[in-house]
């Protein structure tokens, strides 16, 4: 149960948080400020709405397939390049490993992600 806890937490935190203020963020009028998130809205205005749903919606995929990577490495399912060894995730005192990559992205597969 901690494992599906864990991955609802960060699914949480993910989506409903970040992404939520990614989106009100980049949706948000040019201001012609110089800061990361206001140099992608001025890119962004030079799409159409639907075009610029489309790349904010994007950001979702992205954020997916970033917390999947990590959590196949925490798994031991994914080794990315130079990571040898085994990784022990417990929370409060137990073994959570083993399945939280494939726990999140069923978790992102039905919210529709990678539609």
């Amino acid at each position: 149960m901690n494992d599906q806890k864990f991955v609802d937490a960060v699914f949480f935190e993910l989506f409903d948080e970040n992404f939520c203020r990614y989106q009100d963020s980049l949706t948000k009028p040019t201001t012609g400020e110089q800061d990361s998130y206001g140099r992608a809205r001025n890119a962004l205005a030079l799409l159409n709405s639907a075009q610029r749903l489309d790349v904010v919606e994007f950001l979702r995929v992205v954020i997916a397939d970033t917390a999947s990577v990590i959590l196949g490495a925490l798994d031991g399912v994914h080794f990315p390049d130079g990571l040898e060894g085994e990784c022990v995730v417990s929370l409060d005192g137990v073994e959570i490993q083993g399945d939280l990559q494939d726990m999140f992205l069923s978790k992102a597969q039905n919210l529709g992600i990678y539609d």
